[in-house]
């Protein structure tokens, strides 16, 4: 589960917490407690800090979300164990919290938690008690779950192994005294020319891109409008479709990123001189804004 505190924090990455932090600050002032608690977790999530992260306690507890305090001041305090401060700030919470909820701790090399649909930054969480919770942990071969119950008070540890990756294709033995022969047909003027990808697979992979990456941006602003929605009507179910549009988010952000790579791939490995006697293959693309806010790419035409 990495995050930012393991490693150096860009210069850009700085400069957007400081902003986050001014935001959740004026949020707070205005007893806006619930958006100051968002503003103070994307402030710890891009530059963490105790700081950050103390506020972001302190806010979920005015706005009355105790459950989500808790699980944070567990962070808080496993995170900054030499702060006194942060120390004090987590204890305070705790005390009250571990008798109300049931605690949850995972162990896992390398993987990323989602519980419940939502994205979990530390391994030790809460959860409320006496109903189902489903805990994925993600891993680059695959996912594993389990779905975790308990009664107030008490404490459930989960322990996630990687699934095996996939086995790689064993290639046919070949008989030393037979010659292998050559499958790429030869005609009078010798072999074809080129041997790349054709430019049309590059360019059908940049406009997936980029409409991924504008889908990734709707999602986004979506995200932030629904804590608004939540705050004018604080049910179970705005907050279950928040933490579905978040999710949501992050798979965008996921694949765009995939698809970029793929991108620079194909732009290697892409035949750009082509063969003087062929005609480029007659393939149109083109990006546009759906109603709703994400994009939609058209490719017409036939590859070659």
């Amino acid at each position: 589960m990495a995050s930012a505190q393991d490693g150096e924090v860009s210069a850009a990455d700085q400069q957007a917490a400081a902003e986050a932090y001014d935001r959740g600050s004026s949020a707070y002032l205005a007893r806006n407690y619930r958006q100051a608690a968002q503003y103070f977790e994307t402030a710890d999530r891009l530059a963490p800090s105790p700081a950050a992260l103390m506020q972001a306690v302190r806010s979920h507890q005015r706005a009355d979300n105790d459950l989500r305090a808790a699980s944070l001041a567990l962070h808080l305090r496993d995170r900054y164990p030499d702060d006194a401060r942060a120390q004090r700030a987590a204890d305070g919470v705790l005390s009250r919290a571990e008798s109300r909820y049931v605690r949850v701790d995972v162990r896992c090399d390398g993987c990323s938690l989602i519980v419940d649909g939502a994205v979990v930054d530390h391994p030790s969480f809460f959860v409320e008690p006496d109903s189902d919770h489903s805990v994925t942990a993600h891993f680059e071969t695959g996912d594993a779950r389990e779905t975790v119950t308990g009664a107030a008070g008490e404490q459930r540890e989960l322990s996630f192994e990687a699934p095996p990756a996939p086995e790689p294709e064993v290639e046919p033995e070949v008989d030393p005294e037979v010659e292998p022969t050559d499958p790429t047909p030869v005609g009078p003027d010798g072999p074809p020319d080129g041997g790349g990808l054709p430019p049309a697979l590059f360019l059908v992979s940049g406009v997936v891109t980029v409409g991924l990456a504008a889908a990734t941006v709707w999602s986004g602003l979506d995200a932030l409008d629904g804590v608004d929605a939540y705050e004018d009507d604080p049910t179970q179910d705005r907050l279950d479709e928040g933490q579905a549009k978040e999710l949501r988010t992050n798979v965008l952000i996921g694949a765009t990123a995939g698809f970029a790579a793929l991108s620079v791939v194909l732009a290697l490995l892409t035949d750009w001189g082509g063969s003087d006697e062929e005609e480029p293959p007659m393939v149109r693309a083109s990006l546009g804004v759906l109603p709703g806010g994400g994009a939609a790419a058209v490719i017409e035409g036939a590859l070659p």
